[in-house]
């Protein structure tokens, strides 16, 4: 309603200006210079790789004595502040949504209404999914450098959970909206069936008939 017609050009504006900010804001505050350079030779010593060749950024938050190093810093508080500015809009968003939503589902039909409320309990859910799949590592690999610990960690693996967003997403909905649910499991049965049937295994496949009489 908010955001019908060319109203919907500010969300592709707001999603386009944050986008932007975010990675000037990275590429800007995060440039290698002399003190950095160290992340050469470690480079080359685990991952046999010449720096100079390869895109790097590097979040470096003190000094050799200790100092703050405060460009680099800039980019953790900016990147702090756009991340509670998004979750402060999101759960703001979720909270109206449910008010209003509960008023206006006093007037459907109870399958109506199980419907609604099954989709929302899915929204709420994948605001979840984004926050363990892609911010969690996010902020892991950037408060990291604030303790200053003597540690390599290959933040590959972290980079990793950012794949298993778009599968959870699509769980989610097949998991709590009852309908996807009973679709997945007859397109999962059918799946079955056609295994049991190319490999021969009909023998091992329990039927309802045979679980019927193990039963008793």
């Amino acid at each position: 309603m908010y955001f019908k017609g060319w109203r919907f050009l500010i969300c592709i504006a707001y999603s386009t200006i944050v986008g932007a900010q975010w990675g000037l804001s990275m590429y800007y505050f995060n440039m290698m210079d002399d003190y950095t350079d160290y992340m050469r030779n470690e480079m080359q010593k685990r991952y046999g790789l010449n720096i100079s060749a390869i895109a790097r950024l590097s979040l470096v938050s003190y000094n050799e004595d200790g100092s703050i190093r405060w460009r680099n810093n800039s980019c953790t508080i900016d990147m702090t502040i756009f991340m509670i500015v998004q979750y402060s809009i999101v759960i703001y968003c979720a909270v109206i949504m449910y008010q209003k939503m509960e008023e206006k589902l006093k007037m459907l039909s109870i399958s109506l209404r199980k419907l609604h409320k099954q989709f929302y309990k899915t929204l709420i859910l994948q605001i979840f999914t984004p926050t363990i799949c892609l911010f969690a590592p996010v902020v892991f690999i950037i408060y990291l450098p604030l303790f200053n610990l003597q540690i390599s960690i290959p933040t590959g693996m972290f980079l990793c959970a950012f794949t298993l967003y778009p599968a959870m997403d699509a769980i989610i909905v097949m998991y709590v909206v009852s309908d996807y649910k009973k679709a997945a499991k007859k397109l999962l049965r059918k799946f079955l069936d056609g295994l049991y049937s190319f490999f021969n295994l009909r023998d091992f496949r329990l039927d309802d008939s045979q679980t019927t009489s193990r039963k008793r």
